[in-house]
Protein backbone atom coordinates (compact mmCIF):
# COMPACT_ATOMS: atom_id res chain seq x y z
CA UNK A 1 0.00 0.00 0.00
CA UNK A 2 2.42 2.53 0.65
CA UNK A 3 4.61 1.92 -2.37
CA UNK A 4 1.13 2.44 -4.39
CA UNK A 5 0.70 6.06 -2.71
CA UNK A 6 4.57 6.46 -3.33
CA UNK A 7 3.96 6.14 -6.71
CA UNK A 8 1.06 7.79 -6.69
CA UNK A 9 2.72 11.04 -5.39
CA UNK A 10 5.95 10.70 -8.24
CA UNK A 11 3.50 10.68 -10.94
CA UNK A 12 1.60 13.53 -9.73
CA UNK A 13 4.77 15.36 -9.71
CA UNK A 14 5.09 15.30 -13.83
CA UNK A 15 1.93 16.71 -14.23
CA UNK A 16 2.60 20.38 -15.47
CA UNK A 17 -0.27 23.22 -14.96
CA UNK A 18 -0.41 25.24 -17.95
CA UNK A 19 0.55 29.01 -16.51
CA UNK A 20 -2.37 31.37 -16.36
CA UNK A 21 -3.51 33.21 -19.38
CA UNK A 22 -1.98 36.69 -19.23
CA UNK A 23 -4.03 38.77 -21.82
CA UNK A 24 -1.74 41.70 -21.34
CA UNK A 25 1.48 39.77 -22.61
CA UNK A 26 0.66 40.04 -26.42
CA UNK A 27 1.09 44.15 -25.55
CA UNK A 28 4.39 44.01 -23.85
CA UNK A 29 6.06 42.88 -27.39
CA UNK A 30 5.39 46.38 -28.97
CA UNK A 31 7.78 48.79 -28.34
CA UNK A 32 6.93 52.17 -26.08
CA UNK A 33 7.28 55.54 -27.45
CA UNK A 34 7.95 59.05 -26.01
CA UNK A 35 5.31 60.97 -24.90
CA UNK A 36 3.67 63.24 -26.96
CA UNK A 37 5.42 66.49 -27.25
CA UNK A 38 8.67 65.60 -25.16
CA UNK A 39 11.85 66.21 -26.85
CA UNK A 40 13.35 63.67 -28.77
CA UNK A 41 17.35 63.69 -29.18
CA UNK A 42 17.24 66.04 -31.89
CA UNK A 43 15.18 68.58 -29.66
CA UNK A 44 12.34 68.69 -31.09
CA UNK A 45 8.51 67.27 -30.24
CA UNK A 46 7.01 63.59 -30.19
CA UNK A 47 4.13 64.14 -32.87
CA UNK A 48 1.26 62.19 -31.35
CA UNK A 49 0.51 58.78 -32.31
CA UNK A 50 -1.95 55.83 -31.52
CA UNK A 51 -1.42 52.43 -31.44
CA UNK A 52 -4.09 49.99 -32.77
CA UNK A 53 -5.43 48.38 -35.76
CA UNK A 54 -4.80 50.20 -39.51
CA UNK A 55 -8.09 49.77 -41.48
CA UNK A 56 -8.26 50.43 -45.43
CA UNK A 57 -11.46 51.29 -47.57
CA UNK A 58 -11.04 47.90 -49.17
CA UNK A 59 -10.47 45.98 -45.64
CA UNK A 60 -13.85 47.71 -44.35
CA UNK A 61 -15.72 45.55 -47.48
CA UNK A 62 -14.14 42.10 -46.38
CA UNK A 63 -15.39 43.20 -42.79
CA UNK A 64 -18.35 43.68 -43.79
CA UNK A 65 -18.99 41.13 -45.92
CA UNK A 66 -17.34 38.89 -42.43
CA UNK A 67 -20.56 40.57 -40.48
CA UNK A 68 -22.74 40.08 -42.99
CA UNK A 69 -23.51 44.47 -43.55
CA UNK A 70 -25.83 44.89 -46.30
CA UNK A 71 -24.27 41.81 -48.18
CA UNK A 72 -26.68 42.45 -51.35
CA UNK A 73 -26.34 46.18 -51.32
CA UNK A 74 -24.13 46.58 -54.46
CA UNK A 75 -23.26 50.90 -52.92
CA UNK A 76 -19.75 50.17 -52.15
CA UNK A 77 -19.43 53.58 -50.44
CA UNK A 78 -22.71 52.86 -48.17
CA UNK A 79 -21.41 49.25 -47.45
CA UNK A 80 -18.15 50.96 -46.24
CA UNK A 81 -19.96 52.98 -44.07
CA UNK A 82 -22.42 50.69 -43.09
CA UNK A 83 -19.19 48.49 -42.03
CA UNK A 84 -17.80 51.46 -40.08
CA UNK A 85 -20.53 52.80 -38.20
CA UNK A 86 -20.92 48.78 -36.89
CA UNK A 87 -17.08 48.84 -36.34
CA UNK A 88 -17.60 52.02 -34.35
CA UNK A 89 -19.99 50.85 -31.83
CA UNK A 90 -18.71 47.93 -31.66
CA UNK A 91 -15.74 48.68 -30.15
CA UNK A 92 -16.29 51.42 -28.18
CA UNK A 93 -18.87 49.59 -26.60
CA UNK A 94 -17.03 45.80 -26.12
CA UNK A 95 -13.50 46.58 -25.85
CA UNK A 96 -12.52 50.61 -24.69
CA UNK A 97 -11.48 50.84 -28.17
CA UNK A 98 -11.73 54.25 -30.49
CA UNK A 99 -12.10 54.82 -34.65
CA UNK A 100 -9.28 57.22 -34.70
CA UNK A 101 -8.56 59.01 -38.46
CA UNK A 102 -4.59 58.56 -39.54
CA UNK A 103 -2.17 60.03 -41.76
CA UNK A 104 -1.46 57.26 -44.52
CA UNK A 105 -0.57 58.52 -48.36
CA UNK A 106 -3.59 57.62 -50.42
CA UNK A 107 -2.22 55.82 -53.85
CA UNK A 108 -5.90 55.60 -54.74
CA UNK A 109 -5.48 51.43 -54.47
CA UNK A 110 -7.94 52.13 -51.45
CA UNK A 111 -5.22 49.81 -49.39
CA UNK A 112 -3.81 52.41 -47.40
CA UNK A 113 -4.72 52.86 -43.93
CA UNK A 114 -7.29 55.65 -43.52
CA UNK A 115 -8.12 55.00 -39.66
CA UNK A 116 -7.17 52.72 -36.98
CA UNK A 117 -8.89 50.83 -34.76
CA UNK A 118 -6.91 52.88 -31.32
CA UNK A 119 -6.42 51.01 -28.20
CA UNK A 120 -3.87 53.48 -26.66
CA UNK A 121 -1.90 56.55 -27.85
CA UNK A 122 1.30 58.71 -26.40
CA UNK A 123 -1.08 61.64 -25.83
CA UNK A 124 0.54 61.19 -22.05
CA UNK A 125 2.06 58.93 -19.53
CA UNK A 126 -1.36 57.49 -18.39
CA UNK A 127 -2.71 56.79 -22.29
CA UNK A 128 1.13 55.12 -22.75
CA UNK A 129 0.34 52.70 -19.49
CA UNK A 130 -2.49 51.21 -21.72
CA UNK A 131 -0.06 49.43 -23.60
CA UNK A 132 0.65 47.26 -20.22
CA UNK A 133 -2.68 47.14 -19.01
CA UNK A 134 -5.21 46.65 -22.04
CA UNK A 135 -6.76 43.54 -21.97
CA UNK A 136 -8.91 42.90 -25.23
CA UNK A 137 -6.57 42.86 -27.77
CA UNK A 138 -6.51 39.70 -29.16
CA UNK A 139 -10.69 39.68 -28.30
CA UNK A 140 -10.39 42.82 -30.57
CA UNK A 141 -8.51 41.40 -33.32
CA UNK A 142 -10.17 38.37 -33.07
CA UNK A 143 -13.50 40.81 -33.42
CA UNK A 144 -11.94 42.29 -36.77
CA UNK A 145 -10.54 39.23 -37.99
CA UNK A 146 -6.86 40.45 -38.17
CA UNK A 147 -4.05 39.11 -36.47
CA UNK A 148 -2.77 40.34 -32.99
CA UNK A 149 0.64 40.99 -34.71
CA UNK A 150 -0.63 43.41 -36.70
CA UNK A 151 -1.85 46.08 -34.46
CA UNK A 152 0.91 48.66 -35.02
CA UNK A 153 2.13 52.88 -33.82
CA UNK A 154 0.28 55.06 -36.65
CA UNK A 155 0.07 59.09 -36.86
CA UNK A 156 -3.14 60.65 -35.53
CA UNK A 157 -5.20 62.98 -37.33
CA UNK A 158 -4.74 65.53 -34.94
CA UNK A 159 -8.14 67.23 -35.37
CA UNK A 160 -10.09 63.72 -35.07
CA UNK A 161 -8.10 62.95 -31.91
CA UNK A 162 -9.19 67.00 -30.79
CA UNK A 163 -12.42 66.25 -31.34
CA UNK A 164 -12.44 62.47 -29.77
CA UNK A 165 -11.21 63.92 -26.24
CA UNK A 166 -13.68 66.74 -26.10
CA UNK A 167 -16.63 64.42 -26.18
CA UNK A 168 -15.21 62.64 -23.40
CA UNK A 169 -13.20 59.59 -24.44
CA UNK A 170 -10.77 58.57 -22.23
CA UNK A 171 -8.50 55.98 -23.75
CA UNK A 172 -7.02 57.90 -26.63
Amino acid sequence: MLELELEMSTTSTFLEVPPPHNPCAIMEQFPLPRVYKSKNSRGRPTRLIVFGFPISKNYLLQFADAHNILLNDQDLRQRRLAAYIHMGLVVGKHFDAQLIDVLDDDDGTGDNASFSVAVASNRSSKHLSRMRTYRYLEQLADFLRLNPDGAEWAYANIDDVRQVTRAGNRAI
